[in-house]
């Protein structure tokens, strides 16, 4: 009877120790992981990525705040989180013929550059 009384504590306080693992663990998830992996699958010689990560659509210190070239992005998906690596890639190639903020340039005018896009509101 002490026996099985010892195997239960033990149970209960290694069930307790997972569920407090779990619940208090690491909650870091990146809403779209995909993005990164994508565009820089899509500009291999850019070392963009590298220095500003997220922050080449996203240039403040939340990711609801998005650059001229997120938003051009933005256009051109179907839904707000999508996976689809296809419709990426062509939003993202959309993306480099519309005009920046900057009068005559295109956002692939500063991704060939190597340069961060302004930030500003995409133009129509």
């Amino acid at each position: 009877m002490r026996k099985m009384m010892n195997v239960k504590v033990a149970l209960m306080f290694g069930l307790a120790i997972a569920g407090l693992t779990l619940i208090c663990g690491e909650k870091q998830v990146e809403a779209r992981p995909n993005f990164k992996k994508i565009w820089a699958e899509t500009y291999p010689n850019s070392k963009m990525l590298i220095d500003k990560k997220c922050g080449i659509c996203h240039p403040g210190k939340t990711k609801k705040e998005k650059s001229a070239y997120g938003q051009a992005v933005g256009k051109g998906l179907s839904k707000r989180k999508e996976t689809d690596k296809d419709k990426i890639v062509k939003a993202l190639k959309d993306a480099e013929k519309m005009p920046s903020p900057t009068e005559g340039k295109t956002f692939g005018d500063y991704i060939e550059k190597d340069e961060l896009p302004p930030v500003g509101d995409v133009k129509e």
